[in-house]
């Protein structure tokens, strides 16, 4: 059973001094180290360091915000490692998920984790409820000048559906819907609108 160590400065000017200390002292077998901001979600040591880790294994970080400065990020790497059976370490935070209250800690983040997503989810849709009742209109405006375009190059020339939606940026089902709803469709060079023919110039 490895232990896999790793550590992270956001600039080329901070120092790995104290964190390598650290993991050494713990006594960790490989370090993987990385410049690169804990905001950002994908790093290439971190994501070797992750790839290498097999069951049984520990995986040590200084602090924390080594690991990741985003509570949902950090979330979702305890939760990956509980599935996948390694244990985690952060020494400065006293935190080891072999240990009681490593796993409590766990579970508070997770109550925690949860109630924000919870609270988001609220405050999305107050907001969608304060502009409805201000008669905001809601959802996808409706492409009219691009369908009328692509009904009219259907009606007037004998380029393709997909042609035509090429043409004017709008879906192939957009336009098919629009025609069906119409009843228009083209039948050996005429159009038929509704079974009357319309011979196409």
């Amino acid at each position: 059973m490895a232990v896999i160590g790793y550590m992270r400065v956001s600039t080329q000017h901070q120092k790995f001094d104290s964190q390598k200390q650290a993991l050494e002292e713990y006594g960790v077998d490989k370090i993987y180290r990385e410049n690169e901001s804990g905001r950002k979600k994908s790093r290439s040591e971190l994501n070797k360091a992750l790839s290498s880790l097999e069951p049984g294994d520990t995986f040590v970080i200084f602090k924390l915000d080594r690991l990741s400065r985003g509570t949902q990020q950090l979330l979702a790497l305890l939760e990956s490692f509980n599935e996948r059976n390694i244990q985690f370490v952060s020494i400065q935070n006293n935190l080891d998920t072999s240990t009681a209250t490593g796993k409590f800690f766990f579970t508070i983040m997770s109550a925690f984790a949860e109630m924000e997503s919870e609270l988001i989810r609220e405050r999305v849709l107050a907001g969608l409820y304060a502009a409805k009742k201000k008669g905001v209109k809601l959802g996808r405006p409706k492409l009219v000048t691009e369908v009328e375009e692509a009904l009219e190059l259907y009606y007037t020339t004998d380029l393709t559906i997909h042609e035509i939606c090429r043409k004017c940026d709008i879906s192939t089902g957009t336009l098919y819907n629009h025609l069906k709803r119409k009843g228009i469709y083209r039948s050996k060079g005429n159009i038929r609108i509704h079974n009357v023919n319309v011979a196409l110039n």
